[in-house]
């Protein structure tokens, strides 16, 4: 396993994971001065959204991988939060699965194809708890 979101796996037997994106922002805020330039001030933390880019390769690999993509877009559509843990036991917190792309290429005669090349967009989305104000999920 190399990451596990809520009840689905990232393996190389159901989706090879190619690539991860994290980013992060932060919320500033321009604050117009008379008589002087604007300032900048920081309100918080912003959003902060993960790419997963995978491939499943039907023949090669587990026949699992587009059975869980399918999965996957159910629970999309429910909006439930679920949480990103890696295999290091890297905690990232709670996140949404905003967007959920496949491209299936290399067709067979028979109309199934080969590889299918998908890409998970996950936004944090914090249950609101926070230790001293620090937010922690």
């Amino acid at each position: 396993m190399l990451f596990a979101l809520g009840p689905f796996f990232i393996t190389l037997t159901t989706q090879a994971l190619e690539r991860l994106e994290d980013r992060e922002g932060a919320r500033i805020a321009t604050m117009d001065r008379a008589g002087t330039m604007p300032t900048k001030q920081f309100l918080g933390p912003g959003d902060r959204t993960i790419t997963l880019d995978a491939v499943i390769y039907k023949e090669v690999l587990s026949p699992g991988g587009p059975a869980q993509i399918e999965l996957m877009r159910l629970w999309m559509r429910t909006g439930r939060r679920l949480p990103l843990i890696s295999r290091s036991g890297h905690f990232y917190g709670f996140y949404l699965i905003e967007e959920l792309a496949a491209e299936k290429t290399h067709v067979l005669p028979n109309g199934t194809f080969q590889k299918i090349t998908t890409q998970i967009t996950l936004t944090r989305a914090p249950a609101g708890y926070s230790i001293f104000g620090i937010q922690v999920f």
